[in-house]
């Protein structure tokens, strides 16, 4: 793990990360020196529980957390002399640490009021939605949805296709070809039934050769740098149409997630201001500047 410094003044990035400092920090003791700690400040001890916490939480690998270990020694020189010096005890620091607690615990009960795992968004609630709302997904690129094989050998991927002109289905031929102790080697990669852009369709033959083929019509095996594609087009959409709900689904189902919480969230405002009394003064809420200024 390198450590990231920032360009202009040197100071590591890790070091201004309040998240990492909070995995660290419940790891802390003051208490009687023990064996069982990965660094120590004065009586301040990081344990080794907590540092194995800290790494799993952001991905590190065991063994590799002595990144994480020099940070935390960082931060802590810095805290203790902090404190040594009064800063802690300065009404603005306590001012700005209950404003950091007060965020973090509405943010937690929000977590649980709001964000938390409500069961998801059931795909007959998507699609209804989005039949409710189909002109605000008009597609602005043409779409194509298609199924694609590529072949490392032109014969495998004549093979290929002649399977599915004598009637097989896309995915059967694909398990029969891909089953195949001769021909199966020869197959590099497949896709079926996905939705492709000019921009995620490749190499850029494919894309005009899709563009010429009727719906349901099987491609001849076509030479490109990668290999022997042999391809077949499902469906068009054009750009001003509305798109098919399983190219937008995840689209739709994230949309209908964030109208569920903020409905939610509305709910759950209301239910605290009538639980509660609540008396703005206008006057003095529309004061621009603080008294004396």
């Amino acid at each position: 793990m390198h450590l990231k410094r920032n360009s202009r003044d040197g100071i590591p990035a890790l070091l201004r990360t309040a998240p990492l400092i909070l995995l660290l920090a419940s790891g802390c003791s003051r208490q009687t020196p023990s064996r069982e700690y990965a660094a120590r400040v004065g009586s301040v001890e990081l344990t080794q529980d907590a540092l194995a916490r800290a790494g799993d939480s952001l991905g590190i690998a065991r063994g590799r957390s002595r990144a994480l270990v020099d940070e935390w020694v960082v931060s802590e020189l810095l805290y203790q002399e902090a404190q040594r010096r009064g800063l802690t005890d300065a009404d603005q620091f306590r001012s700005r640490l209950e404003a950091a607690r007060k965020q973090l615990a509405i943010e937690e009960l929000l977590q649980t009021e709001v964000y938390g795992d409500s069961g998801g968004v059931r795909e007959q609630d998507a699609s209804s939605f989005f039949g409710a709302n189909i002109s605000q997904f008009t597609l602005k690129e043409e779409v194509v949805r298609a199924s694609y094989a590529l072949f490392s050998e032109r014969d495998a991927a004549n093979l290929f296709r002649s399977r599915i002109l004598r009637g097989a289905s896309w995915d059967e031929a694909l398990r029969q070809i891909r089953s195949d102790s001769l021909n199966g080697r020869f197959v590099r990669s497949a896709a079926s039934g996905q939705y492709f852009t000019q921009a995620t369709l490749y190499p850029e033959e494919l894309w005009k050769l899709a563009r010429t083929l009727g719906k349901d019509e099987v491609s001849f095996a076509v030479k490109t740098s990668a290999g022997y594609y042999v391809i077949i087009v499902h469906g068009v959409k054009h750009a001003g149409e509305a798109p098919d709900f399983d190219y937008v689904k995840n689209s739709v189902r994230d949309r209908l997630m964030i109208e569920q919480r903020r409905a939610r969230y509305n709910k759950f405002v209301a239910d605290l201001r009538s639980r509660h009394s609540v008396d703005v003064a206008p006057g003095n809420a529309d004061t621009a500047s603080a008294p004396g200024d």
